[in-house]
């Protein structure tokens, strides 16, 4: 019987799970969730970005190189040089007493819209060293020469999304004003841009900024691949993948279509279901993406564990909070069940 190790990354999974018990008293039951939580080692979020806790897993001990990965994944028969930077065309809405950002995947944006208001910002900004890329028409970048420093340390996109954005702008770094400058310019100059006259005219958000990111250099490939395959989609993930050469794979149904062919070796799999929805505060989409989970994934792991099929297991939240689950894990009986509340009720985050 082969016995893979086997790493669930599920952002979204845990993060606002305190916070939704102390406004609405629930957050619903989950038997088999419940069952591996309680049996795993937890280990406390850390409060990491997931950006942070996938690099992590690929052995990327230092930043996030996200701006070279994801250009990777983009353009992958492309060699990689320069310095790059995500510049994620995003739209920002006025609250109360700040600005709360929405990201370019609810945003519908088409290929020509992107190229269109990329050529727009870089015939305007033709004399600064920084040129913008349509990588994707959901995913650009800033390009800088090789021997050009950023000079600004950055929040990841998840930092930002669904969230109050005036903390999370980039003001440290010798060149961080300068790029505030750029950007309170460029706001400017998409506000008439005709790409968004058009998008409002059909009832669409404008992409009125970018939020700039993954600045951190690119380190040099392992020697050996951190993992034996990886299993979901994403252009980090993709690239991560591509730098590691790990094998990365279309996600299976379910966890029994996975472990039918698992061999004894390490592996990834990444799990989107319940991300957007604890981003932007939605619990009812929470709970149908957890249901979900729960039958695709949770049930078949429980039994795998249960039936010795799993040497080991190990949850991740995407917050670096990890409840890990070994091979004695399933001998554990004075470990009982706990419901979500119990587990994570008395937290703050």
């Amino acid at each position: 019987m082969t016995q893979p190790v086997l790493h669930l990354f599920i952002p979204g999974l845990l993060h606002k799970v305190p916070e939704w018990l102390a406004s609405y008293g629930e957050v619903g039951r989950y038997p088999a969730l419940e069952w591996l939580l309680s049996r795993g080692d937890l280990h406390p979020s850390r409060g990491l970005p997931r950006e942070t806790a996938l690099c992590r897993l690929f052995g990327i001990s230092d930043g996030i190189p996200a701006g070279a990965l994801t250009r990777m994944a983009c353009h992958p028969d492309e060699p990689l040089t320069g310095r790059w930077l995500c510049a994620e065309p995003v739209y920002l809405e006025a609250g109360i007493d700040d600005l709360v950002l929405t990201e370019a995947s609810q945003l519908n944006l088409s290929s020509p819209e992107a190229e269109a208001l990329a050529t727009l910002v870089n015939e305007h900004f033709a004399h600064r060293p920084w040129t913008l890329k349509a990588s994707a028409p959901d995913h650009w970048h800033i390009h800088l020469p090789d021997d050009a420093d950023p000079g600004l340390e950055t929040q990841p996109l998840s930092a930002a999304v669904g969230q109050r954005v005036g903390r999370l702008l980039p003001r440290k770094g010798p060149h961080a004003n300068a790029w505030l400058q750029d950007l309170n310019e460029l706001q400017m100059l998409l506000y008439p841009a005709p790409v968004n006259q058009e998008r409002e005219g059909r009832g669409r958000h404008p992409i009125n900024s970018l939020w700039i990111w993954g600045e951190d250099p690119l380190p040099s490939a392992p020697a050996q691949a951190p993992l034996a395959a990886v299993f979901g989609q994403g252009r980090l993930l993709e690239g991560l993948c591509q730098w590691g050469r790990v094998p990365c794979q279309r996600l299976t149904e379910g966890a029994d279509a996975l472990l039918e062919t698992s061999a004894e070796e390490e592996r990834l799999v990444v799990l989107e279901d319940v991300w957007a929805a604890a981003a932007y505060d939605d619990i009812e989409a929470w709970r149908m993406g957890m249901e979900a989970l729960e039958r695709a994934w949770f049930e078949p792991l429980l039994k795998a564990v249960q039936q010795g099929r799993v040497r080991s297991l190990q949850l991740h939240a995407g917050d670096g909070s990890i409840a890990a689950l070994g091979p004695t894990a399933r001998w554990q009986f004075w470990r009982r069940p706990r419901s979500l509340n119990d587990l994570l009720g008395g937290e703050t985050r």
